[in-house]
């Protein structure tokens, strides 16, 4: 499998993840990580709304995930591996 070179997130991105992370009762830092990458990615391969710059669009996935939760219609596999840690 090949490698995926990323570029590494800008340090206020990690900054408000990592509060958002703090706040939330479920998620961690990597989970919410991983989700804004994928946010990323989806605004590539799908497109979005006009106006709308990468990161904006991948810090709404993470709001959505962090709101919604459970419920989330993505990300399932994110939502699953929080509660099953909790859990624990």
């Amino acid at each position: 499998m090949a490698k995926k070179f990323r570029k590494p997130l800008s340090a206020s991105v990690v900054r408000t993840l990592k509060a958002k992370a703090k706040k939330s009762k479920l998620f961690t830092y990597s989970d919410l990580k991983a989700s804004f990458n994928r946010g990323k990615g989806a605004f590539l391969s799908s497109g979005s709304r006009r106006g709308m710059t990468m990161n904006s669009w991948a810090f709404a996935r993470v709001n959505k995930l962090i709101r919604r939760g459970r419920s989330s219609s993505y990300d399932r596999d994110l939502v699953r591996r929080a509660v099953k840690r909790k859990r624990k």
